[in-house]
């Protein structure tokens, strides 16, 4: 039997919902919402949808939903960044989560936001499950996201994580989903999405770990994230606005300079797998383009001490990092 939900004080939690073309996937989220006491405002931003994903259309008012309903529509598709951050805007709950329409709470949730404090902290980072893996017959996140929360030693409801182990967990995959932030932080920090079409969760990810003075963890599993292979989700965009990642990874490069020598190195690891993996989904004619704009990237913001530093610790990823510091384009080659 499951263990009863422990009272919690009265809601306080707003959920920001950017939408394109998933009015769908949106009603069930919503669905889901209206079953959960923490959530006391649901703030939907639709990105220029071919038709308006107005939750009103399907009748959803704020009685229904059990919390208050806020609905923005963008005049042109501006990408979830830009719609994240006009929904952050309208939230007046003290806590936030921003949610994709297509993704799904798990029961857990509900435990977690009655241990969660309304304040004394700045986010809560939890962990998820990865449909992929769900559908292999596992549960929990893909298996490189799993090291990582072993590593951390995040093992418990809820702790906070010591800053020693921040470098580590820092390096999961910069979802927007998996954390509860408090939105004072947010706004104080100066941290929000960048307003690009993909990979604009970035800054939000690592300028939150790396601004923040208390982290809180989860190992409650409270989320699903659902991938669709070859939708048509921004996230399987093969084009050149990918390219543009560089407007999210070159302010986040400027912090980490900052920040210490602790981060060098799972910064490095992370923009070296995210560029692997960037690759593989961009249509050929755009590769060359890429590959210049990571030699530039790396050029600007490695330094010789940065290096010696990667050097010393990971001499493989030394090794794919020169390798794209020497890579020249076509033209130059001949």
């Amino acid at each position: 039997m499951t263990d009863a939900v422990p009272d919690s004080p009265a809601p306080d939690l707003a959920v920001v919902i950017p939408v394109w073309n998933d009015a769908e996937g949106l009603n069930r989220l919503l669905e889901q919402i209206s079953q959960l006491d923490a959530v006391s405002q649901v703030v939907i931003v639709d990105d220029a949808s071919d038709t308006p994903a107005d939750p009103a259309t399907m009748g959803w008012t704020a009685d229904r939903l059990g919390a208050d309903l806020i609905f923005a529509r963008n005049a042109q598709q501006r990408g979830a960044g830009y719609a994240r951050n006009r929904g952050l805007k309208k939230v007046t709950a003290n806590r936030v989560i921003f949610f994709d329409s297509d993704d799904r709470f798990t029961p857990e949730f509900a435990y977690l936001m009655a241990e969660l404090p309304r304040d004394g902290f700045d986010f809560c980072v939890f962990a998820h499950a990865d449909s992929r893996i769900a559908q292999a017959g596992g549960w929990g996140p893909l298996a490189g996201d799993d090291r990582l929360w072993e590593r951390a030693g995040v093992f418990g409801a809820l702790s906070e994580l010591p800053a020693e182990k921040v470098p580590e967990l820092i390096q999961i995959s910069a979802y927007p989903w998996n954390k509860v932030y408090r939105t004072g932080f947010l706004r104080e920090a100066g941290i929000c999405c960048t307003e690009i079409m993909v990979h604009n969760d970035i800054e939000l990810h690592w300028l939150g770990f790396l601004r923040a003075q208390r982290i809180l963890v989860s190992d409650r599993v409270a989320a699903i994230h659902v991938v669709q292979r070859n939708g048509t989700r921004l996230t399987n965009r093969s084009g050149a606005e990918r390219l543009e990642m560089f407007r999210a990874l070159d302010p986040v490069a400027k912090e980490i300079a900052k920040a210490g020598p602790i981060f060098t190195v799972p910064f490095a690891k992370f923009v070296m797998a995210l560029f692997h993996w960037a690759l593989g989904q961009l249509a050929p004619q755009h590769h060359e383009s890429f590959k210049t704009k990571i030699r530039t990237f790396l050029a600007r913001h490695l330094d010789a001490e940065a290096f010696s530093r990667i050097a010393a610790a990971e001499p493989d990823l030394a090794e794919r990092i020169n390798a794209h510091l020497a890579w020249q384009p076509c033209e130059m080659t001949a």
